[in-house]
């Protein structure tokens, strides 16, 4: 009896610091910052899950990437929205993880933004959140050190589409922010007139326009906000991409350039949709690279 009085209160003890161990494990993992890829980590100072619409919304957050060693020194800054439909994708995904390292590496800044993308979130949600996003990021440029007059979006596929949007219909959803000097559209969607209806429609552009899709294709499309006040744009989009046409790059492009807006187009020969860069022939990379480097050189860091 003895043996089995001192054996039960250790099994308790045992059994109580494992609890304790496990619940603090679990709130560690769940509270601390874990998104941002380590490439970018590693060359920049990082505060990541900003909650920018004062909400607590998980989804409605954005991470800011400082490069280390710059002080206080008002930076330009990039700020990247994700693709994946309007229905997916990630904000710290291998595209920005690997071009937001580059960016860091000039001495730019990088924001991501986060924002809502399941179905019951159709058109214009995903629009008031970068909106939202935006506005904070100018708002708080004074404490983030960044230069609001030195701003570009970049974003990709469904990212491309509302970054564009963005950059040209502002104010919006009553937020207002500072104009970017220039957009780098990756494969983006420009005008869904042309890809809701058809022998094959863009389903995913369906989805994100909701029930009334013909009748709001307008409103949602880049184009439809294309002004002399428009800032410079670069598009880089694959010949072989099957999923949004690279006549949406084409048609943007030309309608820019017809207004008399500066812009920029580069066809990537033989790549399909959503294509990083790394895993394309080594000089078609660099060619991407070398452009995309020449518009921040021209844009931002003058």
């Amino acid at each position: 009896m003895k043996k089995q009085q001192n054996y039960l209160p250790t099994v308790t003890s045992i059994l109580g610091v494992l609890t304790v161990l496990i619940i603090g494990s679990i709130i560690f993992m769940a509270t601390r910052p874990h998104r941002t890829q380590p490439g970018m980590r590693s060359v920049a100072d990082t505060v990541e899950n900003i909650h920018y619409c004062n909400d607590k919304n998980p989804v409605r957050t954005l991470d800011f990437l400082r490069p280390k060693d710059t002080g206080a020194k008002a930076l330009p800054l990039v700020v990247y929205i994700h693709g994946g439909g309007w229905r997916g994708g990630s904000q710290n995904g291998r595209l920005i993880n690997n071009y937001g390292k580059q960016f860091l590496q000039k001495g730019i800044a990088v924001a991501t933004i986060g924002y809502r993308t399941n179905s019951s979130s159709p058109f214009p949600d995903q629009n008031q959140d970068i909106a939202c996003a935006l506005e904070y990021l100018d708002d708080h440029a004074d404490t983030l050190h960044i230069n609001p007059r030195k701003v570009v979006y970049f974003g990709d596929s469904a990212g491309g589409q509302l970054a564009a949007f963005a950059a040209l219909n502002i104010p919006y959803a009553g937020r207002d922010y500072e104009a970017p000097v220039g957009v780098i559209d990756f494969y983006g969607v420009s005008d869904f007139s042309k890809i809701v209806d058809g022998a094959h429609p863009d389903l995913n552009a369906r989805r994100y326009l909701g029930s009334r899709y013909n009748k709001l294709a307008r409103e949602a499309s880049p184009t439809s906000y294309i002004t002399k006040k428009a800032p410079r744009f670069l598009f880089v989009h694959g010949t072989r991409d099957t999923v949004v046409p690279i006549s949406q790059s084409l048609l943007f492009y030309d309608q820019l350039t017809t207004t008399g807006i500066d812009a920029e187009y580069l066809a990537v020969d033989g790549a399909k949709h959503a294509f990083n860069g790394p895993e394309l022939p080594p000089e078609t990379y660099k060619k991407i690279t070398t452009i995309v480097s020449s518009f921040l050189k021209e844009t931002i860091q003058k």
